[in-house]
C-alpha cells in the first residue's frame, strides 16, 4: 500500500505541475479582439490605392500590384489570427486535462488511498514501549477502534489494537481482538496466533479453558513445539497437578535451542515436578561426563532400550551450552511411544551419545558410551567421554 500511496502522490505532484506551467504559459490575446478597426484600417489602405492608381497620378505602381500586395498581408494577419486561436484552444485543453485528473486523483485517493493514515501514527511505539502509561493506552485504543470501524480490513491496526488490549490487561477483549486479525483459509501467523493463545489463557485466571485450549490445538497443528505455548502446557498442567504432564512438556521444551531465561523456567518446574512424583516408579538417573569434546558435537542424546538394539523405551534430548556434566532422569514421562514404556520393561540398556546433529541416527563423528544391563529401579548409571 506505501507504493501505491507514494505512486498517488508522484501523480498528483506532477498534475500540480503540469497546470501551474499551464496558467504561466497561458496569456489571452487581444490582436484581433477589434475586428471593426481592423476592417478600416483595409478599407484605407484600398481607397489609397484608387488614388495613388488614378489615371491622371504619375505612379510608377500598377494597381494590381498593389492589390496583391495588401491581399498578401491580410492572409498573412489571418493566419497569424488562427495560429493564435490554436494555441489558446490547446493550452485551454491542457488545463481542463490536468484539472480533470487532479480531481480523479483525489477521488480515487479518497476511495482506495489511507486519508486517516496519520491518526494511529506511532502507535507502535506506544504499544510496544517499556514506558507507556495508562492513558497512553486509553488514547491508543481509541484510535484504533475508531481505524478499525472505518476500515475493517485492517489486519495491522486490528493486531496493534490486540496488542494495545492485552497490555492494558484487558485479556477478554484482546483475545477477541486476536481473532479478528487471522483470516480463515490463509496461512496461520504464529506471532498472532501465541499472543491469541496467551490473551485467552489469561482471560480464564491462568488455565487452558475451551477457548484458550482451542488456540492452543490450533497452534500445535503446525508448530507442536513451540515454546511459549509449551510454557502454557506447563503453567496449566502445574495449576492441576498433573506432574507427569509438567516433564512431559518442559522436556519438550528443553530438547530446543531457547533463550536462556526460559530454559531455566522449565528446568525449574521439571526439577519440581520430578520431586513430587512417587520415588517408586519405574526410572532410571543418568549422569553424563561431556568434559573435552570436540566442539562440533553440540547435541547429546540420552535413551534406553530394553535390548542392545531395538528402538528405545525413552529418550532425552539437549543441547550443550558448554556444562562439563548433565544429570536425566529417563521415566515414562519422556517415554517415546505410551504403548511402549520404560515400565514396561525389567531391565534396560542406557546409550549416550554427543552428535554433530542430533538427529536419531548416528553420524561419522559422533561419540557414544554404553552401561551394562540395568534394572528399572531407580538405578543411578554414570557416563564419561572425558577418556577420547
Amino acid at each position: 500500500m506505501t507504493a501505491t500511496y507514494l505512486g498517488m502522490g508522484v501523480a498528483l505532484l506532477a498534475t500540480f505541475a503540469w497546470v501551474g506551467f499551464g496558467f504561466a504559459r497561458f496569456r489571452p490575446t487581444t490582436r484581433w479582439s477589434d475586428d471593426d478597426a481592423r476592417k478600416a484600417l483595409y478599407q484605407d489602405r484600398l481607397n489609397e490605392i484608387e488614388v495613388e492608381t488614378k489615371p491622371d497620378v504619375d505612379s510608377p505602381v500598377d494597381s494590381a500590384e498593389l492589390q496583391d500586395e495588401l491581399g498578401v498581408a491580410l492572409l498573412a494577419d489571418l493566419e497569424g489570427k488562427n495560429v493564435d486561436r490554436e494555441e489558446t484552444g490547446s493550452s485551454l485543453l491542457g488545463i481542463g486535462l490536468a484539472v480533470g485528473i487532479v480531481v480523479s486523483s483525489l477521488i480515487l485517493y479518497s476511495h482506495w488511498g489511507d486519508p486517516g493514515a496519520v491518526s494511529i501514527r506511532n502507535v507502535g511505539s506506544v504499544v510496544m514501549g517499556s514506558n507507556t502509561t495508562q492513558r497512553d493506552l486509553n488514547e491508543v485504543t481509541k484510535r484504533l477502534n475508531d481505524r478499525v470501524e472505518s476500515r475493517p480490513q485492517d489486519r495491522t491496526s486490528r493486531y496493534y489494537l490486540a496488542l494495545a488490549l492485552f497490555k492494558a490487561e484487558r485479556f477478554s477483549d484482546a483475545a477477541e481482538a486476536f481473532a479478528m486479525v487471522q483470516v480463515p483459509g490463509e496461512t496461520p501467523v504464529i506471532d498472532v496466533d501465541v499472543s491469541w493463545a496467551q490473551a485467552a489463557f489469561l482471560a480464564a485466571g491462568g488455565l487452558l479453558d475451551t477457548d484458550a485450549r482451542r488456540v492452543v490445538d490450533r497452534i500445535q497443528g503446525y508448530r507442536p513445539d513451540h515454546p511459549s505455548v509449551l510454557e502454557l502446557l506447563v503453567l496449566d498442567a502445574v495449576q492441576r497437578h498433573q506432574h507427569e504432564l509438567v516433564v512431559t512438556y518442559s522436556d519438550r521444551a528443553l530438547r530446543q535451542k531457547i533463550a536462556e531465561s526460559q530454559r531455566g523456567f522449565f528446568e525449574g518446574v521439571l526439577d519440581a515436578a520430578r520431586a513430587e512424583m512417587s520415588p517408586s516408579r519405574s526410572h532410571l538417573n543418568v549422569s553424563i561426563d561431556v568434559r573435552s569434546i570436540p566442539k562440533e558435537l553440540s547435541w547429546l542424546l540420552v535413551y534406553a532400550r530394553s535390548e542392545k538394539t531395538g528402538p528405545p523405551l525413552a529418550v532425552v534430548k539437549r543441547p550443550l551450552d558448554g556444562r562439563d556434566s548433565y544429570t536425566f532422569t529417563l521415566d515414562d514421562a519422556v517415554s517415546m511411544n505410551p504403548l511402549r514404556s520404560i515400565s514396561s520393561a525389567e531391565h534396560v540398556y542406557v546409550v549416550a551419545r554427543v552428535s554433530v546433529t542430533g538427529t536419531a541416527n548416528k553420524h561419522p563423528g559422533d561419540m557414544e558410551r554404553h552401561s551394562e544391563r540395568l534394572a528399572v529401579n531407580g538405578t543411578t548409571v554414570h557416563l564419561s567421554f572425558v577418556n577420547d
